[in-house]
């Protein structure tokens, strides 16, 4: 590989290394093996994935008293979580538009 440098900028990789060593270097974390900090992170992850799996399985098995419809109470939380999202969506349309207008 020749060796060109410009007057303008420092090379992007500095010192004497190949095409071969740049494809070493980036390709190094891609070939270890896991760390201890991915396994304690993938566990925490499945845990959680394992409670709502559970969640889910109670919620089927329960009904859907478990958002709080089991009473007299015209806003559960399926009516409650929707409008909260729809209110979301409407602010972000509202701001769009005020800033589109300026």
């Amino acid at each position: 590989m020749s060796q060109r440098y410009s007057i303008l900028r420092k090379p992007l990789i500095e010192g004497a290394k190949s095409l071969a060593d740049v494809t070493a270097d980036v390709a190094r974390p891609l070939e270890a093996g896991p760390t201890r900090l991915w396994w304690t992170a993938f566990l925490i992850s499945f845990s959680v994935l394992t409670l709502g799996v559970l969640a889910v399985a109670y919620q089927i098995k329960t009904g859907i008293g478990t958002w709080g419809l089991n009473r007299t109470v015209g806003w559960g939380f399926d009516i409650t979580n929707f409008v909260f999202w729809v209110g979301i969506g409407h602010a972000g349309t509202l701001i769009s538009a005020i800033l589109f207008l300026f």
